[in-house]
Order: structure tokens, then C-alpha cells, then sequence
């Protein structure tokens, strides 16, 4: 047998790969809109393409990003060694626009070509390697030639993606380009502390857990005698496993559906919820709109290297960190000082659960100080590093919006989002400062100048868009202040309401237009 022939194991192994890719395309297909012959390109997919999203995959790739990947999406991942593996026998290199600040010398773009991938396009970042699959083979490189066919061809798809801002990948358009990338396995993430005084809280939820979790069998009467493990320290079940997808499923939340006729009582508690208007706001006590500032001396700050890396990619679009139920957010002692109402401890400890399940918090090997992770570490760590919340509830939302809205602007020019559906699911993202204000006035109700004589009882309770804005300050010390908006829309008007004196609670109109009452909250949030 020469030396270059593949062994059976190989080619066996080979072989699974190239199957496994071959279902995950299959799946992805059923869902969204693709040009002809995708199936029949991954029934051809080679061992090189299958390779390469094999590679992906274990970067936390779910089949809603592979849909991307075959529709064009620009895809970053904070790996170098992927890089040189991803140079085959058949890899040339190419001539590309992506990533200008790199040294096409010591790492020039290369290009492969595949029945599946058309053109694969790839090349290396400062701290990894990037992606992308085109659908024009371009024959682009070093040297004068005469352009040929798949030359122009290549242009009209950069034409297309000039009009559409989406790239042209072999199967599809996806508005994930270089300035949106898809970010995979990124080293950015963020672990802090639980603060001491959700830390008892939070331990004890995983102990209810520990102590009531053997509640289902198959055989009861033989499952006493093989009862759950009753550990001396509950924390050492979060250890984290950095080899797992942390987690993250493989199908994340895609549109596969599992159909079943006992989940009814779920299906209706989730329509009553969505169905049902958001909780109408009423004025909170004078400046007693939310609790002092948790202590700061458990070290939540972020690292800077991580925030400038998150600064740098806000810059470049929205980071989404997740979404959190209202337990998840106390057992981790995130925004205490803003609930209204804690939840039940048996919510929070199907929180602990969850949170596990998906290795958001956990502790490291001979250690029992817990640390919350990933995104929602992140989340975290900046909402105590925030000592300026703008807190806006809005009524006459549709179902299925959010009702409520909190931003948290950071010294760096950076915005923690929250946004707040009537199911109490918290919706995370960092954004610029400018693009998040935008985004609340959106929300907020508009319309002409009021009238500096409105009655504001009248008003708030007959019109059916308002809201009530509360800026929340936090000095060193942890004392709290607020200033408190309320608009009301009414007959193409938007009257706003400010407090008669700090300490009272009636209402007097302002007679601010929309640019002045903006720049009151902007003003008392500076």
C-alpha cells in the first residue's frame, strides 16, 4: 500500500464527516428559500468542503449559521490554526477586498472550489481565521490576465451585493457581511463573581434542586435503592467542561418542530400570556423608583482587552447576549436594584437549572466561588459596572413586543439594551449609545407640542399610547436619585408630564415638544 493511500479508518471517519454535513444541509433546506441544486451539491459534497464544516460546527456552528454559511454570510472565528488546516491540495490564493488591515504577504486569501461550497474564500484576522462562500469560482489572482467569463460573472454578483448590501453565496443572499459577521467561538467572553449577597440565595436554589430532583422513574420501587448523589458542595455539579458547546444545541432555535398532544396546558399558558395587554404602569413613589446600587466589591469589572473587543464589535452591528427570564436574572444578582418584585424561590431554582444546563454559571475545579458566564456575563458585568439606567414602560404595545425597555449607557460610548416582552423574557444587546436612544424614541409615543395647561389625569387615563420614562442615577456611594417623563399621545399631540415638585406625586405639563423632552432625558442621563 503506497503511503499516500487514505487507511480504512480514514476513510471511514472521512465518510461520517461527509454524512453528518450531508443531514445538516439536508435539515437547514427544509427551512428558507435556496437556489436549484442544492441537494444534488450535497450529495457531491468532498471530504475538503465537509472538512470545513465539520471544523465550524465544532466552533458552536448551529443550522440556523450554517444557513447563512450557504447563503454568503461572512463568518469570523478566534482560531489561527484553522488557517493553514483549511489549506488543501487544491487551495490557491486569491485575490480579495476582505480584511485590509492584514498582510496579504504573509497571509494571503485562499480559495477552493467545491461542488457545495462553489468558491470558498478564506484568509486570517488579527486573531483568527475568517470565511466565506461565494458563488462565483473567481479566478482573481496574482499576474496580468485577459478577465474571463466567471470574471464578469463575479462582478454582476458584486453589483448585486453593492444594491442588495447582501453577499451573493452559492445558494442564497445573507445580510451577514464582513460589517455584520457571524462570530463563532469568540475570546471575548466575560466571567464575574456571583455577589455575596445573591450567592446564598443561589446555593440554596441548587440545593431545593439537588434534594427534589429525583421525582420521575420507570420503576419507583427500584429506584430507592439507587437514590441521586447528595454531594457535600452543590457548587462542584457547575464545573465547566471548555471541550462542550457550553450548552448551545446544535439546532439553537431553529424551526423543528416536535410534535406531541401532551403540551397543551404550556401552548395555553404561553398564548394567554401573549395574548394578554403588558401591566399598566402607575407613577412610583417620589424618588423612591429603585434600590441602592448592589455592593461592588465582589470584582465584576470587565478585562480590558475583553471590552475593547466588545466596543470594536458594536461598532460593527448590534451583540445580542441573549434572553433571560426574570429568575435567571435574580439568581446571578444581576439588576436587583431594579425588580419591582423577586421572584418565588421555586422559579429561581428552575432558573439555577437552566442556567446550568446551559454552563452560564459554573465554578473551576477546587473551587467554590461561582461565576456567571459567556453572555450573560457580559450582561452582567457591564449592568453593575452602570450607574445610569433609563427605564421606559410604553403601553398600547402589540403582543409579542416589548412592553418595557432599559438602557444602560456605558463611559465607552456603548449601550446595554433590555428589552421586556409581556412574558418577562429579557432581551439583551450591546449597541452604540446614539443607535439605542433612536431605538427608544421609536418606542416612545410622539406627535405635536401639548398644551402647557393639559390635564394630566385626564390624559394618562383616556389615551391609549403612553409611558412613563425614569432615569435612575447611582453616585460612588450607591445613593440613588431619579427623574421621572410621563408622555401621553392624545389627537395627534404628545403631551409630557413632569412631577409638580420632587416629592409629590402630581403631574404638571411641560409643554416640551419631541426634541425637548428628548433632551430632558438625554440631559438628565448625562
Amino acid at each position: 500500500m503506497s503511503t499516500g493511500a487514505p487507511t480504512e479508518a480514514t476513510t471511514t471517519e472521512a465518510d461520517r464527516i461527509r454524512r453528518r454535513v450531508e443531514l445538516l444541509v439536508d435539515i437547514t433546506s427544509t427551512v428558507g428559500e435556496y437556489r436549484d441544486g442544492l441537494d444534488l451539491a450535497a450529495d457531491r459534497l468532498t471530504d475538503r468542503e465537509a472538512r470545513i464544516i465539520q471544523d465550524l460546527e465544532r466552533h458552536g456552528l448551529d443550522v440556523l449559521q450554517l444557513r447563512e454559511v450557504l447563503w454568503g454570510g461572512h463568518v469570523l472565528i478566534d482560531d489561527t490554526d484553522l488557517y493553514e488546516q483549511w489549506r488543501f491540495p487544491k487551495t490557491r490564493e486569491r485575490l480579495s477586498s476582505h480584511h485590509k488591515t492584514i498582510d496579504k504577504t504573509e497571509f494571503p486569501d485562499l480559495g477552493l472550489k467545491g461542488p457545495l461550497v462553489r468558491e470558498k474564500l478564506h484568509g486570517r484576522t488579527a486573531t483568527g481565521t475568517w470565511l466565506q462562500f461565494e458563488k462565483t469560482p473567481a479566478a482573481m489572482g496574482h499576474g496580468l490576465r485577459l478577465p474571463s467569463w466567471t470574471d464578469v460573472l463575479h462582478l454582476w454578483d458584486f453589483i448585486v451585493y453593492r444594491i442588495t448590501k447582501s453577499n451573493v453565496g452559492p445558494w442564497g443572499l445573507s445580510k451577514q457581511t464582513e460589517r455584520r459577521p457571524m462570530y463563532l467561538s469568540p475570546v471575548i467572553s466575560s466571567a464575574v463573581p456571583v455577589p455575596p449577597a445573591a450567592l446564598d440565595e443561589l446555593t440554596a436554589a441548587i440545593e431545593r434542586v439537588e434534594d427534589a430532583d429525583d421525582t420521575t422513574s420507570a420503576s419507583p420501587d427500584l429506584a430507592r435503592h439507587v437514590p441521586p448523589p447528595d454531594r457535600s458542595n452543590t457548587l462542584a455539579e457547575l464545573a465547566f467542561d471548555p471541550t462542550s458547546r457550553n450548552g448551545r444545541g446544535i439546532f439553537g432555535a431553529a424551526e423543528i418542530h416536535v410534535h406531541s398532544g401532551q403540551v397543551q396546558d404550556a401552548r395555553r399558558a404561553l398564548d394567554e400570556a401573549r395574548s394578554a395587554p403588558p401591566p399598566r404602569w402607575t407613577l412610583p413613589t417620589a424618588a423612591d423608583t429603585g434600590a441602592p446600587m448592589p455592593s461592588t466589591t465582589t470584582a465584576t469589572d470587565i478585562p480590558k482587552e475583553t471590552l475593547d473587543n466588545l466596543v470594536d464589535l458594536v461598532e460593527t452591528g448590534p451583540v445580542l447576549l441573549g434572553a433571560y427570564t426574570l429568575a435567571e436574572i435574580d439568581a446571578v444578582g444581576a439588576i436587583e436594584h431594579l425588580f419591582e418584585e423577586k421572584p418565588a424561590p421555586e422559579l429561581i431554582a428552575e432558573a439555577v437549572r437552566s442556567l446550568a444546563a446551559r454552563n452560564l454559571i459554573s465554578t473551576d475545579e477546587g473551587s467554590d466561588e461561582l461565576q456567571v458566564r459567556g453572555d450573560l456575563g457580559i450582561a452582567t458585568a457591564v449592568q453593575h459596572r452602570s450607574r445610569i439606567a433609563i427605564d421606559a414602560r410604553v403601553t398600547g404595545t402589540r403582543p409579542d413586543e416589548p412592553w418595557r425597555f432599559i438602557l444602560m449607557p456605558q463611559p465607552e460610548g456603548i449601550t446595554l439594551e433590555v428589552l421586556i416582552d409581556a412574558l418577562g423574557i429579557h432581551f439583551y444587546s450591546l449597541r452604540g449609545h446614539d443607535e439605542a436612544l433612536e431605538r427608544l424614541w421609536e418606542r416612545l409615543p410622539a406627535g405635536g407640542r401639548g398644551a402647557e395647561d393639559a390635564d394630566a389625569d385626564a390624559l394618562v387615563a383616556s389615551s391609549t399610547r403612553t409611558a412613563l420614562v425614569t432615569v435612575n442615577r447611582w453616585d460612588d456611594a450607591s445613593a440613588h436619585t431619579s427623574t421621572d417623563l410621563v408622555l401621553a399621545e392624545e389627537g395627534g399631540d404628545c403631551h409630557a408630564f413632569v412631577r409638580e415638585n420632587p416629592s409629590s406625586d402630581r403631574l404638571v405639563a411641560t409643554g416640551k415638544d419631541e426634541g425637548e423632552w428628548r433632551e430632558f432625558i438625554e440631559q438628565a442621563a448625562s
